[in-house]
């Protein structure tokens, strides 16, 4: 979720199959996305530079039989969202604090803040653009501009993973 900005839900059961490892896309089937309308095709996800350097070193480590991307440490089949949710809970100690899903939010304020194009940032987190009439006739993917905005995210992300001044997003009390 962090770098590709998509649900839980639709992260951990995904397969290399779903990878286009040299285009640099993440094909999600519909039935695994939140707004299931089949016509819509799957989700395309731009996936960002480095993530995609990883990507590729994770599909070369796994060989060429893998099926998952998150497989399970132990046995078939992948790990669960439940895992993940516990992981930021026990581990990372972030209960009450920040989700897998939180970062969607981050990503979401940060694009605003910065100006991105509204369009492009809900298109990204897969979310109706304009009215339903409009999104009836809008078929754009914004692939493209998509891929730019997850560029400039991950650049972000990483500046700040690095010590570059971060302001606190706190709520008020």
């Amino acid at each position: 979720t962090v770098f590709c900005v998509q649900r839980i839900g639709e992260i951990v059961p995904a397969t290399w199959e779903e990878m286009d490892l040299q285009a640099g896309t993440w094909a999600i089937p519909r039935e695994r996305m939140k707004r299931k309308d089949e016509a819509r095709g799957p989700h395309l996800v731009p996936i960002p530079p480095r993530l995609l350097a990883l990507l590729r070193e994770w599909k070369r480590a796994d060989g060429d039989g893998a099926i998952h991307v998150c497989p399970a440490p132990l046995g078939d089949g992948h790990v669960t969202r439940e895992a993940v949710e516990k992981f930021y809970r026990r581990t990372l100690e972030l209960a009450d604090k920040h989700s897998p899903h939180s970062w969607r939010s981050l990503f979401s304020t940060w694009s605003y803040d910065a100006g991105r194009d509204r369009d492009v940032i809900e298109s990204q987190l897969d979310h109706v653009v304009g009215s339903k009439v409009a999104a009836a006739y809008d078929r754009s993917t914004r692939l493209d501009l998509r891929r730019d905005l997850m560029q400039w995210y991950e650049r972000r992300l990483l500046a700040a993973r690095d010590g570059a001044d971060v302001v606190p997003i706190t709520r008020n009390a």
